[in-house]
């Protein structure tokens, strides 16, 4: 008898986060709008890729430009470097690395829209572990872009026109 209770509970309390038009966080759902889209960007980085794929999986049509299509521009991904912090020997221990893009709608009789995307991440400085140490910048540029990608999801999942 209690479970049946607790099986209604639960159905009921689905129904009503079903009906209130609750959804889970990370779900990529664009405005109808942006179901056909132009991408452009340079097709031969993994970055464009990265944010082709999302923009796919979020439901997104990829077509050639038209007049009636808008049109989502993306820049490259930019990086630089700065010395976080240093030793008592002034030599540089950990360094802090920026990531940053940027990118545009343009839609159809509507101005354009302009949005940014920066990262901050730290790495630490293993001069005596070059290899170590160009792996570990690799795999953090990796982690950016895919970062990245996602922001640029985000953002676009967030408007309403």
């Amino acid at each position: 008898m209690l479970t049946r209770i607790k099986a209604g509970v639960l159905i009921l309390l689905t129904l009503l986060l079903a009906g209130c038009g609750f959804q889970l966080r990370g779900g990529d759902n664009l405005a109808p709008e942006l179901r056909r889209l132009t991408l452009v960007g340079d097709d031969k980085t993994q970055f464009y890729r990265l944010v082709a794929a999302r923009l796919q999986r979020a439901g997104a049509q990829l077509v050639e430009p038209d007049m009636l299509t808008p049109v989502l521009t993306i820049s490259a991904l930019g990086q630089g470097n700065t010395v976080a912090s240093v030793n008592a020997r002034a030599d540089e221990l950990e360094y802090a690395m920026r990531f940053g893009t940027r990118f545009t709608l343009d839609m159809p009789e509507q101005p354009r829209q302009v949005f940014n995307v920066t990262f901050n991440r730290s790495f630490l400085d293993k001069s005596e572990q070059a290899l170590a140490s160009s792996r570990e910048q690799q795999q953090l540029r990796e982690q950016m872009e895919f970062e990245a990608a996602t922001q640029i999801i985000r953002q676009l999942n967030r408007l309403s026109f």
